[in-house]
């Protein structure tokens, strides 16, 4: 913590007994000096700032909503998107169901015919003679 406060003093205290040099331009009434900032021709060139006035304040508010409206448009537009493919979800899910009830029943009507015709063939049995049945692999009658 100690390096932080003593890094922060020592800033402060370059920038603020810094002053401008001779045969460096000044800055314009109603500015005053800021500091300096290195400019793309490695050259320090001084920064000048103004008081911030009503209007600009206002300026910046009105800045500030609008970008804060736009995200919020954004947001609940996504929310919207986000509902409206659930909803459309459920609609597609509800305008197959018949095709799916079909499948359904096909499929258990194939298993009813198939236990039906497994049940006829265990009836089938008991009226035989057990002599009689032929055991598909064996040849000739049992005995």
């Amino acid at each position: 913590m100690d390096l932080v406060s003593w890094s922060h003093n020592a800033i402060d205290k370059i920038f603020s007994m810094r002053r401008q040099g001779e045969g460096e331009t000044s800055c314009p009434d109603g500015t005053f000096f800021s500091g300096y900032t290195m400019d793309s021709w490695q050259k320090w060139r001084i920064v000048c700032l103004s008081i911030m006035s009503v209007e600009d304040v206002e300026d910046v508010h009105i800045v500030g909503c609008l970008i804060s409206g736009f995200l919020v448009f954004g947001v609940g537009s996504y929310l919207a998107y986000r509902e409206i493919q659930k909803t459309s979800a459920a609609v597609l899910a509800i305008v197959r169901l018949p095709g799916m009830y079909d499948g359904i029943c096909r499929a258990i009507n194939t298993q009813t015919e198939m236990l039906r015709e497994l049940n006829r063939r265990l009836d089938v049995i008991p009226t035989q003679d057990c002599r009689q049945v032929v055991v598909p692999g064996l040849r000739g009658e049992m005995g």
